[in-house]
């Protein structure tokens, strides 16, 4: 079993409860919210364990080129993984899950990314990052919590993001864009998943629809409240359309022989 975090202010205070509902209606337990600026009352409001850690850096700014640094991540995870004897996925509050992960997905890998969607591998994306830090998973070891200690010298860069930072320390080792499923980085196992499942940012075919952008705008928000409306009505159907997505993209990727790390034996 792995615990399931993510983070979330006032702001986000619909996506929180939309998000534990969603993580116990997949699971069968609530995850753990980290608060970065809720009111009294929307934590009493709140079903899932709601975590406080102080933060250093200012992860609500912009940098220069307009992306949010989100730089408290690596810290909310380094307090989960010394707060409990149990591996981790982080996910952004602004994704809902369609279907169960089970262990054996990641049972092989010490931390499990997602490189960027087909959607977004275009340069003003990869300007932050090679990753979407939207989904990751953390085994509790010692050398992955040393490699979260560096995360975090990392995100105190004046100008830089979660993902960037994390993208640029595992780039030194491993090629996030083309490189095989699992590649080393030290002595970790890295592995990496279709993002089309598990950090699915076009909402069509994943495990996890990721709704970027839901939080700050206006039209990402209507189609998140719209899904989020019918999944929870009907989650089952909703789970058999998205895997039957999910059959035809993969044979569609086997004609054409298009990320075939992700299907190749």
């Amino acid at each position: 079993m792995f615990t399931i975090i993510t983070c979330g202010d006032s702001k986000y205070f619909e996506f929180l409860q939309n998000f534990e509902n969603n993580i116990f209606t997949i699971f069968g337990y609530y995850p753990t919210i980290y608060d970065l600026g809720l009111k009294e009352d929307e934590k009493t409001k709140l079903k899932s364990e709601v975590r406080k850690i102080p933060i250093k850096e200012k992860f609500w700014e912009l940098n220069t080129i307009g992306y949010v640094k989100t730089t408290h991540k690596p810290r909310c995870i380094k307090d989960i993984l010394n707060e409990k004897n149990q591996d981790c996925i982080y996910v952004d509050a602004d994704v809902i899950f369609t279907s169960k992960i089970q262990e054996v997905e990641i049972k092989n890998a010490d931390i499990g990314i997602t490189p960027r969607h087909t959607k977004e591998r275009k340069p003003e994306y990869f300007t932050n990052g090679l990753i979407n830090a939207g989904f990751i998973f953390f085994k509790n070891t010692e050398d992955v919590k040393s490699l979260i200690e560096k995360w975090i010298i990392s995100c105190q860069e004046q100008d830089t993001t979660d993902q960037k930072a994390l993208s640029d320390i595992l780039k030194e080792e491993i090629d996030i864009i083309d490189g095989k499923r699992t590649q080393k980085y030290k002595n970790i196992n890295v592995l990496l998943l279709d993002p089309a499942i598990y950090n699915d940012v076009s909402c069509k075919t994943g495990r996890i629809f990721h709704f970027k952008n839901a939080g700050r705008r206006e039209i990402s928000l209507k189609k998140y409240r719209i899904f989020v409306s019918i999944h929870e009505k009907f989650p089952r159907i909703i789970s058999v359309i998205t895997m039957l997505r999910r059959i035809l993209l993969n044979t569609t990727r086997r004609i054409s022989g298009a990320e075939r790390r992700f299907w190749a034996k």
